[in-house]
């Protein structure tokens, strides 16, 4: 348990770590997430310890973090979250991603990935390379409004 905030987050996860300080980004994944899971009819709420989760025969036990979401989804249905996935990626191939949308697709991309991923958007920080999923992720800030994902890494500090 943390004892500066109260919530059973002792640190931050990878998702937390993306983008300005926002007190409204739990609910924007939250709210991502819920959209990514809509065809399980899933719905999936922010709350200081992570997130909750409810599915078409009622209340399922909360998840500590985005992982933890995609993986029970992976669970409930193995495949349909791959072609999820696949879907997203070609009907939104040129649009640029809201950052919760982003860290969802990261998310899946990384379990399902068996390369780096690159994550590249307006974040205020610098150049900076994560652990995601036993993967890495390259986060990337470029002069852009909206975010992107991709499959393929470059050099760290290139």
């Amino acid at each position: 348990m943390c004892g500066a905030c109260g919530s059973g987050r002792v640190r931050a996860p990878w998702e937390d770590t993306l983008g300005p300080p926002d007190p409204g980004a739990p609910r924007r994944r939250a709210a991502a997430l819920t959209r990514w899971l809509a065809p399980w009819r899933w719905t999936v709420g922010a709350w200081a310890g992570g997130y909750t989760l409810s599915g078409p025969h009622g209340a399922l036990a909360p998840a500590t973090g985005i992982d933890e979401v995609i993986d029970r989804a992976r669970a409930a249905r193995p495949d349909a979250l791959r072609r999820r996935l696949r879907e997203a990626t070609e009907d939104e191939a040129d649009a640029g991603l809201e950052l919760a949308e982003a860290v969802v697709r990261v998310s899946v991309a990384a379990l399902y990935g068996d390369g780096p991923l690159v994550l590249t958007g307006p974040d205020p920080g610098a150049r900076r390379r994560l652990r995601v999923r036993g993967g890495e992720l390259d986060v990337v800030p470029c002069d852009a409004t909206t975010w992107s994902v991709s499959g393929a890494s470059v050099p760290f500090g290139a």
